[in-house]
Formats: structure tokens, sequence, C-alpha cells
């Protein structure tokens, strides 16, 4: 149900800046679809058998996703993850062309608040999970010298989400017709918590492979993250919350996979 104060502060940005009826109606529209994903879905634990049952579509979603951006890291040889930053600086660049620079500027303090909640949402919910063990040298106070430790893992969360959301919203308005993110937005919709391109290797292959990650409860395990990867279908990885992100598990036995190379470089495997 939609927020009565988000609503009269979404019209009040929109009169101060006097937007034109097309751009007050693609806002509307981008915020309410933003508006309307359910965190509390999301960080709801699931057992393995019912993620499990969504796999196949959630693997077209990825496919999606990926092919969405496919254009823009081809076009300027850079990586996928790094792609999706190529249509958000179009957007900005066109915004600021046509005056609507600084209403946006003032609406995501609305998307930012959203993925605030998102976020907090992921907090609850990783209070209820496994999570990693921290040295002796973390200030469990002021909850730094670690970028390890399961609040840290929820704020990358709300980071991320914050991410995709303001480009969600941007590129909808402003470049209506070919908006990347939609395929983006639909995975938050069908319940991804986190959204990242991993550079991985296996049995000698590198591949960049879209890697979301979901609350399951796992027999023997507990509440953890886990972790799918473009192509599985089964549930293959997990992590603690808090693991390092460049660190997986595999549910059964060894796991061949390993990740090289991920966007944020504060997370740089050994």
């Amino acid at each position: 149900m939609p927020n009565e104060i988000d609503t009269i502060i979404l019209e009040n940005i929109m009169e101060k800046y006097h937007l034109d009826k097309k751009t007050i109606f693609l806002t509307k529209q981008a915020w309410n679809r933003i508006d309307t994903i359910d965190e509390s879905k999301t960080f709801r634990y699931q057992s393995v058998e019912e993620f499990e049952k969504k796999l196949s579509h959630l693997n077209r979603l990825k496919e999606k996703a990926t092919e969405a951006f496919r254009p823009f890291s081809d076009a300027y040889h850079a990586s996928l993850c790094a792609a999706m930053g190529i249509p958000m600086i179009y957007s900005i660049e066109k915004s600021k062309k046509t005056g609507s620079y600084e209403a946006f500027h003032e609406l995501f303090g609305l998307t930012n608040a959203k993925a605030k909640r998102f976020g907090l949402a992921a907090l609850y919910s990783s209070i209820q999970g496994q999570k990693n063990k921290v040295q002796d040298t973390y200030n469990i106070v002021f909850d730094r010298d670690s970028p390890w430790t399961y609040r840290n893992e929820a704020e990358h969360m709300e980071e991320y989400a914050r991410y995709h959301f303001n480009s969600y919203m941007i590129n909808h308005v402003v470049d209506e017709e070919s908006n990347p993110f939609v395929p983006v937005i639909e995975l938050y919709e069908y319940g991804v918590a986190d959204f990242i391109f991993m550079q991985t290797e296996q049995h000698g292959t590198i591949k960049e492979r879209l890697a979301t990650f979901h609350p399951v409860s796992i027999p023997k395990i507990g509440n953890v993250i886990s972790v799918h990867m473009t192509g599985d279908e089964k549930l293959v990885h997990y992590r603690r919350w808090g693991d390092p992100y460049f660190t997986i598990n595999s549910i059964k036995g060894q796991t061949k996979l390993r990740i090289i190379g991920i966007a944020d470089q504060r997370f740089i495997a050994d």
C-alpha cells in the first residue's frame, strides 16, 4: 500500500520543479513500481524446495538482465558490471539538458528512503541468520575495522538497491523506450536481495556471471544467503551473513567455482 507521506512529498517535488505532464506521469509510474517492491517477502527465509521452484523463471529474468547491458559492454569493451553505469550517466546528462536534474536530486530522496527500508529488512533478516566470525580486533561498538560483518552485508544490499532504484527511475523518465534497468527491477520484484555481476573461474574457464542473493533455510546449515549464479538449475552455493563476497560455500561437497573479481574493490579475492 502506498505511503501517504511519500505520495505528498512526490507531489510537492514535481510541483516545485514545474515538471511537464509526461514527466509527471513517468515519474509517478516509476516511483509506484519501486514502492511496491515488498522487502518483507524478499527477506523471508524460504526452504530450498520453495526456492528451487522459482529457478526456471529466475534464470530467464537474469538472462534478460544480462543481455540488457551486453550492448554497452560490447560497445565500450567493459565488464557487464561497469556497463551498468553507462546508461545511468547518459540519463544524468540528458536530465541536465532537459532541466530535470535538480528534480531528480530531490526525487532520489524517496528512492533512497525506499532502499533504506530495504536495508532495514535485510538487517532484521540477518539477525536471524547464520553469521561469520569476526576477528577480535573488530570494534563491535563502532562497527568498523572490518568489512566482513552481517551489518555491513545488510548495508551493501541497501547500497545496491539504491543504485538500482535510482537508475531505474531516471532511465524510465528520461529514456523510457530503452530502459535497461527494467529487468533489474523485475528481479527485485521477484525477490532478489542483492544483484552483482561477478568474474568467476571454474574448470579453467573464466566468465562474468550474474549472482543474486536470497535468504534460504538449509537443513543442517541454518538460515543463510543462497548465492545463485545464472544458469544454475539447483541451489549449489551459500554464504553466511558477513562472509567475504569472494567466499562461497558448497551445500554438498567442495565447490569448483571461484570468485576472482567483483565490482566493489573493497572485496578483492586473495
